[in-house]
C-alpha cells in the first residue's frame, strides 16, 4: 500500500502535499530525474512516494493520464492538487515552488477525486461485424480482435483473403493468426502469463506462482506487492479454463471458481466490476475498467457453459454492458464484448479440446452428444462446418 496511515499522518501533521512520482520499467530516465529530484531543497517540502505505474495501476488510472513521468500532488485529505508531466527537472522544481507557495496561501483548492461508473449499454449482434471491419481494415489488432476474426472465417471462409493484409499489434496475436511464429513477452506479470497459458504456449505451473489458492486472489506482478485487481483476475481465470478445456481436470476448474469467487464477492458492482476492492481512500473512489469488464464478461459465460450456474450468466451480462458502457468506440473492448456475446447468445459446447480458435466453443465433460461431436441449439453437429450462426 503507498499511501497507508502513517504517510497521511505525517502529511496532515506537517501540513505537506503529498508527491507521487510516477515511474516503470520502461522509463530509462525516471529513476535519475526521481534521485536528482530528491536531492532538491523542494522536495522536502512535500510527502514524497515513487510509484511503479504498472504494480500500482490503480493509482494510476485514478491519478494521472497515463504518462510516464508524472507527478500527482495531493493534499492531506487525498485531493488532488496538480499534475506534472514533464522531464524538465527545473521545469518541475520551479511548478512544485509555485505550487506549494499557492497551497500555503491556501490559493489553491483541491478537487475530489471522481469515480468513473458508466451507464451500461446492452449488447447487440453489431459489435462482432464492427470488429472484424476493424481488423480487415488494418487497425492493429490484439490477440482477442484476432479470435473474433478466426471465429467469423470458420463460417464465411471468403474472409480468409484477408489474412495477409492483417496488421498484429503483437506477437501472440501474429502467433494466433498465423498458427507459428516466434513470441518475445516477458513473463514477470501475471496478465502475460495467463495470456501465454491461455492460448497453450506456456506450461500452467507458471501461472499458479501467481495465485493465492486459499483467497482467489491474483497477483499483478513476481513483486507480489498487489493483488486482487480485476483485470488481473479474469485473465487468469481465463488461462485456468483455457487449461480446464485442454486437460478436464477438475483442479483447474475449482481453482477458476475460486477466482469467480473473488470477483463475485468483492469487486461487485451496481453497474459492472471494479478494477480493486477499496483498500484505502484512494481505490474506495469507483473505477468501471472496460477492458477488465470485458475480459471478466468472457470469464464468466465461459463458466456459465461449463456449469450452467444462471449466476455465471447473469455476472457475464453485468459486465459486458459496463464495458460496452464505458468505451462503446473502444476497438478491443468491442472485440473482448463480441466474444462474450458469442458465449452466451451463440454458444457451441464440444465434448473434448478441437485445436481451432472459434469463440463460440467451450469445452465441457459431457454435452449431451456422441463423442467428438458438437452441440449446439439442441442439435449435435459432427463439423463445425455445419453450424449455422445466429449471432453473424
Amino acid at each position: 500500500m503507498i499511501l497507508n496511515s502513517r504517510t497521511i499522518d505525517d502529511a496532515k501533521f506537517f501540513d505537506k502535499p503529498i508527491l507521487l512520482f510516477f515511474t516503470d520499467e520502461n522509463c530509462k530516465d525516471c529513476d535519475t530525474i526521481y534521485s536528482k529530484l530528491q536531492d532538491s531543497t523542494i522536495f522536502s517540502k512535500y510527502i514524497g512516494k515513487k510509484v511503479n505505474a504498472l504494480e500500482y495501476i490503480h493509482y494510476t488510472i485514478r491519478l494521472t493520464r497515463g504518462m510516464i513521468p508524472t507527478i500527482t500532488i495531493l493534499s492531506p485529505t487525498l485531493d488532488l492538487l496538480a499534475v506534472i508531466e514533464s522531464k524538465d527537472l527545473k521545469f518541475i522544481e520551479n511548478k512544485l515552488r509555485e505550487l506549494l507557495d499557492e497551497y500555503k496561501r491556501r490559493i489553491v483548492k483541491g478537487i475530489k477525486l471522481e469515480g468513473y461508473t458508466p451507464d451500461p449499454i446492452e449488447p447487440t449482434p453489431s459489435i462482432i461485424y464492427e470488429t472484424i471491419n476493424k481488423v480487415i481494415g488494418g487497425y492493429e489488432a490484439d490477440t482477442r480482435m484476432i479470435e473474433v476474426y478466426l471465429t467469423y472465417t470458420n463460417v464465411y471462409k471468403e474472409y480468409l483473403k484477408a489474412k495477409d493484409k492483417i496488421k498484429c499489434s503483437d506477437d501472440v496475436a501474429r502467433y494466433l493468426l498465423e498458427g507459428k511464429g516466434e513470441i518475445k513477452i516477458d513473463e514477470k506479470s501475471s496478465a502475460n502469463v495467463s495470456m501465454l497459458v491461455n492460448y497453450g504456449v506456456t506450461s500452467v505451473q507458471k501461472l499458479l506462482d501467481f495465485i493465492d489458492i486459499n483467497s482467489g486472489e491474483v497477483y499483478r506482478s513476481k513483486k507480489k506487492e498487489t493483488k486482487g485487481i480485476l483485470l488481473d483476475e479474469a485473465l487468469a481465470g481465463n488461462a485456468l479454463v483455457s487449461e480446464y478445456e485442454r486437460t478436464i481436470n477438475e483442479e483447474y476448474l475449482s481453482l477458476a471458481i475460486k477466482v469467480a469467487d473473488y470477483i463475485k464477492n468483492n469487486l461487485q458492482h451496481e453497474r459492472g466490476f471494479r478494477d480493486i476492492k477499496e483498500i484505502d481512500n484512494i481505490t474506495k473512489v469507483p473505477y468501471l475498467e472496460p477492458i477488465s469488464n470485458s475480459e471478466a464478461s468472457i470469464f464468466f459465460s465461459r463458466l456459465w457453459n461449463i456449469t450452467g450456474d444462471e449466476t455465471y450468466k447473469n455476472l457475464a451480462l453485468k459486465g459486458l454492458g459496463s464495458a460496452l458502457g464505458g468505451a462503446l468506440n473502444n476497438p478491443k473492448v468491442i472485440a473482448r464484448a463480441a466474444i462474450a456475446y458469442l458465449k452466451l447468445f451463440d454458444s457451441i459446447k464440444a465434448n473434448r479440446y478441437l485445436n481451432i480458435i472459434d469463440a463460440r466453443i467451450t469445452v465441457v465433460k459431457n454435452n449431451g452428444c456422441n463423442d467428438s461431436m458438437l452441440y449446439y441449439s439442441g442439435q449435435c453437429y459432427s463439423k463445425i462446418d455445419e453450424i449455422q450462426p445466429t449471432a453473424f
